[in-house]
């Protein structure tokens, strides 16, 4: 049997935890009801979902291979690691291989070239030529000692045969507990070299491999022949590495400042350079002030060197930005115009007196700038249209004007811009109007100050929008309420999935408003729709009729079998005597469900003698031939969507 072995693991960054002998968190796999990936490189068959490993149904585990067999999965992090530098790590997790029959493991890795896709074989999905330390819980017997095992290994590779590899067997069956449907504790220290392994609390492996070139941290697992169902989750890794963040690059105008950097870390030591422009080069987010008096933009890059406080030689990061400054031009115009014209500048147009900041976009996010003063003189002609209400008059340039006509009148200025008014005046008649509302039975209806709430016509007399008195006559329709709908269904249905439908008696330009369970909406008269168990509850009804709304009307839908095959205990004899008293096995009817199902039989000797499958012919203690099967014990196998029952059953004839 050949392994294959891709572990698949999320890690968010983040800074300053301190657990054991490190200070801070390198990268962490945590949430729930759901973990995120950002920041990670997955392979294979690794993927965010749920095994029964843990108590609750949130895709919070990471899965790195199902319990097929031939796959494979991986996660790695993106970020690499000095071990040159950074001579102290440690890995925790939790781990659960099960599900299947025993193949092949899982193992978490330091190496130069992780894997980028299915990895085959033996090999716990590490790449053939990966070189790096592997540290292996096995599951599979190749050969080459008891199983499970606890191996470490560093080199190119990976083999449970390989020389030099440092195991620990399971000789005497205290490694049996590795494999389980719960989820063990894992916990790797790296510390100058020296690797070791516990699992729940328990040291069960040690030795010493000097490493010290740059690689990435990550996990992977595999199946071959065999299988099982491989995941982890609650990861974290420790190490000694401080994050330079410089921020992105920064464009800004000429004046303004930039803040560059990251929030402040107390464990860190910060260190910009070059220094010129900035505040100071000592703390996590300078600002940055740097003068452009030119006509072109200029750029400075900074960079952040980020230490620990603790280990100033340890692990030192660095983070790179640039800051662009570009510059502002502005210019003054003074100009006149007559009123009626306008003065255009940058795209913008004015046609008032007063001073004006136009905005011209230059290309550089710095816009240029012109100041604008302008005088507006009198213009030269104007037209005024004056109407007034009948019975009054109009003064105009010290004339009193009581009949409609055109009149004019000269003004002198003295900007040049002399102006020929012409007066068109026109007397308003006292208007008229009418107007039309609706309500619904018990509201009211309030027009100018006035409450009603019964049908009929209004009058009213206001002031209108010119200042002449005008007649308003208001005609209210009050509109009855509908009753409440009339509402069938063919409720209760047989099974989950069943077409339900649900009608209301029509009234015309009747509106219809459902609403049920599961966000259930409809505005139709009549309404159908396959019914699952989350459907199934009070549906009510509305119907709106010239905008009145009538009570609520109700209706129970209900599913007669909904029964799984979880909720009854499995038969375990039949007689099968032909006496019309036990003498078959009816699936369908002892578990009054509407699930497919398929039941095996085995005989003693593992042979299958049987098989029914969902709405086909019953055990009645007869092979699949149709022969009589002799009495005594069968073993069956009873296998439907979400799981499986097994057990046995006694033939008594």
């Amino acid at each position: 049997m050949f392994k294959k072995s891709i572990f698949f693991f999320y890690l968010v960054f983040i800074n300053c935890i301190q657990l054991n002998s490190q200070t801070l968190v390198f990268a962490e796999i945590q949430g729930s009801p759901i973990i995120s990936t950002a920041g990670w490189n997955l392979t294979g068959a690794a993927a965010i979902g749920d095994t029964g490993g843990d108590a609750d149904i949130d895709p919070n585990e990471l899965i790195l291979t199902q319990n097929i067999g031939t796959s494979s999965g991986g996660i790695f992090y993106s970020q690499p690691i000095d071990l040159s530098t950074c001579y102290q790590w440690t890995s925790e997790f939790d781990f659960r291989m099960f599900d299947g029959n025993a193949a092949d493991g899982i193992a978490f890795c330091f190496l130069d070239v992780p894997p980028t896709g299915f990895v085959n074989g033996g090999g716990m999905g590490i790449p053939e030529f990966a070189n790096g330390i592997k540290v292996v819980f096995d599951t599979w017997d190749n050969g080459c000692g008891a199983n499970p095992e606890i191996q470490i290994y560093n080199g190119i590779g990976y083999n449970e045969c390989s020389v030099g590899i440092v195991k620990v067997t399971n000789t005497a069956g205290n490694l049996n507990f590795l494999r389980s449907n719960n989820y063990n504790h894992a916990e790797i220290n790296y510390n100058n070299g020296i690797i070791s392994v516990s699992v729940n609390g328990t040291l069960w492996l040690s030795t010493t491999y000097t490493v010290s070139f740059v690689g990435y941290m990550g996990f992977t697992a595999s199946t071959g022949g065999a299988n099982d169902r491989h995941s982890i989750k609650n990861a974290t890794i420790y190490a000694d590495v401080a994050l330079s963040t410089a921020g992105p690059d920064i464009v800004i105008c000429n004046g303004e400042t930039a803040q560059i950097g990251s929030t402040t870390n107390s464990n860190y030591n910060y260190s910009w350079s070059p220094s010129n422009g900035i505040n100071d080069p000592t703390i996590s987010n300078p600002v940055v002030s740097i003068v452009n008096n030119g006509v072109t933009p200029i750029s400075q890059t900074y960079t952040v060197q980020t230490t620990l406080l603790s280990n100033p030689s340890s692990c030192p990061t660095t983070d790179n930005v640039t800051v662009t400054i570009n510059p502002i031009l502005t210019s003054f115009v003074n100009a006149s115009i007559c009123a009626g014209s306008s003065y255009t500048v940058g795209g913008q147009s004015f046609s008032s007196s007063g001073n004006f900041q136009v905005i011209i976009p230059d290309g550089n996010s710095c816009d240029s700038i012109i100041q604008l003063t302008l005088t507006v003189n009198p213009i030269l002609s104007s037209d005024q249209q004056i109407q007034i209400c009948q019975g009054s008059s109009y003064n105009f340039y010290g004339q009193t004007l009581n009949s409609p006509g055109i009149f004019t009148h000269l003004l002198q200025t003295v900007a040049g811009c002399d102006s020929l008014i012409t007066l068109t005046l026109s007397f308003l008649p006292i208007s008229s109007s009418s107007m039309q509302e609706e309500i619904c039975a018990g509201e009211t209806f309030t027009f100018l100050g006035q409450n009603l709430s019964v049908t009929g016509s209004f009058p009213f007399t206001i002031p209108s929008a010119n200042g002449c008195d005008s007649i308003i006559t208001l005609s209210l329709l009050v509109n009855p309420i509908p009753p409440a709908p009339s509402l069938t269904s063919n409720s209760p249905l047989e099974c989950p999935g069943d077409l339900l439908t649900l009608s209301a008696v029509n009234i015309p330009n009747g509106v219809y408003n459902w609403s049920g369970p599961a966000n259930f909406t409809s505005n139709q008269v009549e309404n159908s729709l396959n019914v699952e168990i989350e459907n199934t509850g009070i549906y009510t009804a509305t119907v709106s009729l010239n905008g009145c709304i009538s009570p609520e009307s109700q209706i129970n839908v209900l599913i007669e079998n909904i029964f799984t095959f979880d909720d009854f205990d499995f038969p375990n004899v039949i007689t099968a005597d032909g006496d019309g008293i036990n003498d078959s096995m009816d699936i369908s009817e002892h578990f009054q469900t509407c699930l497919t199902f398929e039941l095996f039989i085995y005989n003693r000797w593992g042979n299958l003698v049987f098989k029914q499958e969902y709405e086909s012919t019953a055990f009645s203690g007869k092979s699949v031939g149709g022969d009589d099967l002799q009495e005594g014990l069968y073993f069956y196998k009873l296998v439907y969507v979400n799981g499986e029952k097994s057990g046995f059953i006694h033939l008594i004839r």
